[in-house]
């Protein structure tokens, strides 16, 4: 069958399946609108891309909340394959419930945008986490961008319901303001998804290897991390996974790769059988997994400012770095400062595991400034910090 006729055959079921999803919406956003006329209530929903995982900073938040204002009511927002803490409400995505926490919860707290259809009501509190400092350029700091007028507008209405959000570090205090197009209060805190990359004990970090499969300690623990692609999407116009390496890669001997996919795209990566090989994509922290690492190999993904806060080796495979740099741009100049080395190959990649001592001798210095200027508050107490700013101070 030709492309065209593939082309003819799904675009009608496409067309109808858009149509349905654009009535659904309608019919969300008169919900919402109804709900918006109750009081609110004391109750804070956590929202983390969507409901799709229940972790990240919103996560870190919810557990230093649990102690500092037990009086709350604590609602988190779920997908089909999540499922919220014990002792919280869940709210599946989109749902009547979904709707009723979302207007009237008096705090909020996302890491990433709520539906179009939002609206801050007044009394509410919205606090924007975000998912983490940028080496590739975002929203209106993406040239020559296609996102499209609709995203761009949702963008804009969603940064002027915030009342705080939340900066790693001064880097991104700098540039969120333009990306974002917000004018409001900064807390640069550091993220509270890192806290536990502070405060973790070498018993936790030994559960989670566990927990995935990995319980010899004694095994040198591969994560592999790319981010996704503007310029690459399946057939049905999702994000598709990116995998540059082979899963039955010859890793040196005692050495287990793991595989995180992106958030954008979650979709599980087939391991090909090997017993060197986990995919981790649906492990719901991903801050567990730095823990558990001991080296990573990433790309453009913000991960490589979070592992290293732990200290530990970081190797970059980039192939498309020349594409990638051109058609999304970075916000500064990633091969002079990167922490470690940025190769092209699978071969390359082997011998830079083969040789970790090297790599962190030849590249401390400049693991070190890129700890100072990216990772100088992540102390563990970031949450403490938030919590105290937006939920205890005044109350």
């Amino acid at each position: 069958m030709s492309g065209l006729s593939r082309l003819k055959k799904f675009a009608p079921m496409r067309l109808v399946g858009a149509a349905k999803r654009r009535a659904a919406i309608k019919v969300r956003a008169l919900q919402y609108q109804l709900d918006r006329k109750r009081p609110l209530r004391g109750a804070v929903l956590f929202e983390s891309f969507q409901g799709k995982v229940i972790g990240d900073s919103p996560y870190d938040i919810y557990l230093g909340l649990k102690t500092a204002r037990p009086d709350l009511e604590f609602i988190w927002v779920t997908a089909p394959a999540t499922k919220a803490p014990a002792g919280t409400t869940g709210v599946a995505f989109g749902s009547a419930a979904y709707l009723r926490a979302l207007a009237t919860s008096k705090y909020l707290v996302n890491n990433s945008n709520f539906p179009p259809y939002f609206r801050k009501a007044a009394g509410q509190t919205y606090l924007q986490t975000w998912h983490g400092t940028p080496l590739k350029r975002l929203g209106r700091d993406i040239a020559n961008s296609q996102l499209t007028k609709s995203y761009l507008d949702t963008m804009d209405r969603e940064a002027k319901a915030w009342d705080y959000l939340i900066s790693p570090n001064a880097f991104c205090t700098e540039i969120f303001p333009s990306c974002f197009g917000y004018s409001g209060e900064i807390l640069e805190t550091g993220y509270p998804r890192n806290d536990k990359l502070t405060n973790a004990t070498a018993e936790e970090r030994q559960r989670i290897r566990e927990s995935i499969g990995v319980s010899d300690p004694s095994v040198t623990l591969v994560m592999y991390a790319p981010t996704w692609r503007d310029y690459s999407r399946t057939a049905t116009g999702n994000w598709q996974s990116v995998f540059y390496l082979d899963e039955n890669l010859e890793l040196p001997e005692g050495f287990k790769l793991i595989y995180r996919g992106h958030s954008n795209t979650h979709e599980a990566h087939k391991d090909g059988g090997s017993d060197r090989f986990i995919d981790v994509t649906r492990y719901p922290n991903i801050t567990d997994l730095y823990l558990a690492a001991d080296v990573l190999i990433t790309d453009y993904s913000s991960v490589m400012f979070d592992y290293t806060v732990t200290g530990k080796p970081i190797i970059f495979m980039t192939p498309d770095l020349e594409r990638y740099r051109t058609e999304r741009g970075f916000y500064f100049d990633f091969e002079s400062e990167a922490p470690g080395p940025i190769l092209n190959t699978q071969d390359e990649v082997v011998g830079a595991l083969q040789n970790l001592g090297e790599i962190e001798r030849n590249y401390q210095t400049k693991y070190r400034n890129w700890q100072l200027k990216f990772d100088a508050h992540e102390d563990g107490q970031a949450a403490s910090r938030v919590i105290a700013k937006v939920f205890t101070e005044g109350k």
